[in-house]
């Protein structure tokens, strides 16, 4: 990892965001190059890559989770999901360098700036953040640069287990601190304003919830896999009640006004490229995005053949997500495609739903919608997955029908409204109807659904290893991933019309020279493998092949896809839940 001078990064990227929209923050500073940056200015410029760092991770994310997927069927370009999941030779993914650069490096300078000032407020938002991009980017790369980090240009990678070390220790740490009254209420705490932290307008009680909360997000990661017993699931469940039983919690949303480029959101239809400069900016493909078979068939169970103009769909988010529109002829309906496997010819991108819905209430496709950090129902998420592990079937079930409602909210169903009343009901009725039939398959997918555009959506599958009838991987006998009670394409909408079943399925169209000349990749067994999966992201090349090529190689990470398969710590086999088919998968 190539080592900048400190000080040209920090200034080079304030001097972007804050001469490119600098009624957005309201700070003015001098068009000579300063020598130093103060707080003040450094704040809200990390605030705001807090936020792109989360879409950053949400824009892969919604494509490898396969709830996405694209027309086209190249084998290479700059979008690798786009393009048979080719990512070795793309130039750069975005997310090595904003955790790395524009996060770590300026978090840095604003803690030492703080300390300069004696201002402690400013340390604890540098270091919360800091902490949410760490995880964010174990989560995608694996092992990483810690306690070398900036050291020089080739540091050695820790290891995954001891960077988990560190951020739940440094977790524990924020959270004690937060709960000084030494630290939140210090005398010489300088007032940050909603100018500087769009966030929570510098309310440190805030932060000390979103910090809570970013310690259950962690410590979920020890489920169904790692370190899955009686006693952790006892610990995600208290640190999830711990954040909303916090009287200050409330959702950490980045909102945009829209507007201009800094001004509108990364997923609305104004695309736009917030990467400030760097050559990885990368625009929402969201006009070319396709639902996936999985998603829209599966998940939202789209009715096949609908004329009506409302409930087209089990699931009544599915029309705040995505606007169904009209096939030439005048079929109005939610269209969708299996992943990768290219948009058939009689087909034009506009007979595709708009995934920017802007008649719908999707809070996150607008100009002026919103990056969401972190939610409620994320939490009630969190708890239900605990509480369902630790043998609380009856509190996982009851906390994921609280989540459900609150993101049916978020997205726009109008609960209240008693046209829509018969809707819901069927939902819950089908979808889950109640705790003797209630298992992890149906808390999961209904948390794939609320993740949506949300960096979690890929870890979850992840975390249960793609969990399908095709690659064989059951927890308790459960495949997570394999969705039951399907719309069976008639005409009727009756409770044992929903008798259809589809499994998550590998990506067709996967690139030949990584995916498909492997023994246990070929041919029409490519699906049914349980070890073809990507599961992480390549290092940086722009960086690391060149300034760092001997901790690549040591690790075997150096230009081979098969590091892409090889799984995250905290989803290797470490217990008797997991099972699978193959008695060759390679868990260790």
């Amino acid at each position: 990892m190539k080592t900048y001078n400190i000080y040209f990064v920090i200034i080079f990227s304030s001097i972007l965001i804050l001469n490119s929209c600098q009624d957005f923050f309201d700070i003015n500073t001098s068009k000579d190059t300063p020598s130093e940056v103060s707080p003040e200015q450094l704040l809200p410029v990390l605030v705001f890559y807090s936020s792109q760092l989360c879409y950053d991770h949400a824009e892969y994310g919604v494509y490898l989770s396969q709830a996405l997927t694209t027309g086209g069927r190249s084998q290479t370009s700059a979008y690798a999901y786009k393009s048979g999941w080719e990512l070795l030779s793309m130039n750069r993914h975005p997310q090595w360098r904003r955790h790395f650069y524009d996060i770590g490096v300026n978090a840095d300078a604003l803690i030492k700036g703080a300390e300069k000032i004696d201002s402690r407020n400013y340390i604890l938002i540098a270091r919360t953040i800091r902490l949410q991009s760490t995880l964010f980017t174990t989560d995608a790369f694996g092992d990483m640069p810690l306690t070398q980090v900036y050291q020089s240009n080739s540091p050695a990678y820790d290891t995954q287990e001891t960077v988990y070390d560190w951020m739940n220790k440094e977790a524990d740490e924020l959270i004690s601190l937060y709960e000084n009254p030494e630290w939140i209420s210090y005398k010489n705490n300088r007032t940050i304003s909603v100018l500087q932290d769009r966030l929570f307008g510098g309310d440190m009680e805030k932060w000390r919830a979103y910090a809570k909360a970013l310690k259950a997000r962690l410590l979920l990661r020890m489920i169904p896999n790692w370190k899955n017993t009686p006693e952790n699931c006892q610990k995600i469940i208290d640190a999830a009640d711990a954040a909303l039983n916090d009287p200050s919690y409330t959702d950490a949303l980045y909102r945009y006004e829209g507007g201009s480029t800094e001004k509108n959101c990364p997923w609305g239809p104004a695309q736009p490229k917030l990467n400030l400069g760097w050559a990885q900016a990368r625009e929402n493909l969201l006009t070319d995005a396709i639902p996936s078979k999985f998603f829209a068939y599966a998940l939202l169970s789209v009715y096949s053949s609908p004329r009506q103009t409302i409930g087209l769909s089990l699931d009544p988010r599915a029309e705040q997500l995505m606007t169904p529109r009209l096939d030439d002829k005048n079929v109005n309906t939610i269209r969708y495609i299996e992943n990768n496997i290219g948009m058939p010819a009689t087909m034009k991108i506009t007979y595709y739903p708009d995934l920017y819905a802007l008649q719908g209430g999707n809070p996150y496709t607008k100009n002026n919608g919103y990056i969401m950090l972190m939610s409620k129902e994320e939490l009630l998420f969190i708890k239900a997955e605990a509480q369902y592990w630790k043998g609380d079937k009856e509190g996982a079930y009851n906390s994921t029908i609280d989540a459900v409602k609150i993101n049916m909210r978020r997205v726009g169903v109008k609960m209240d409204d008693i046209n829509m009343k018969p809707f819901i009901d069927r939902f819950f009725s089908i979808r889950l109807p109640g705790v003797a039939s209630f298992t992890i398959a149906d808390l999961m997918q209904q948390k794939y659904v609320a993740m949506y555009l949300q960096p979690e959506q890929w870890t979850d599958v992840r975390r249960y290893n793609y969990s399908s009838k095709n690659n064989g991987i059951a927890y308790e006998g459960i495949f997570v991933y394999h969705v039951t009670r399907i719309h069976d394409g008639t005409r009727n909408v009756n409770p044992t019309n929903f008798s259809q079943e589809y499994s998550l399925t590998r990506p067709f169209n996967l690139y030949a020279a990584y995916w498909i000349d492997k023994p246990d990749n070929f041919g029409v067994n490519a699906k049914f493998s349980p070890n073809a999966w990507i599961t992480r992201l390549n290092y940086d090349p722009e960086t690391e092949d060149k300034y760092n090529r001997k901790e690549l190689e040591r690790l075997g990470a150096y230009k081979n896809p098969d590091w892409l398969r090889k799984r995250m710590i905290w989803a290797y086999k470490n217990n008797s839940f997991v099972t699978s088919a193959d008695p060759d998968i390679e868990w260790k």
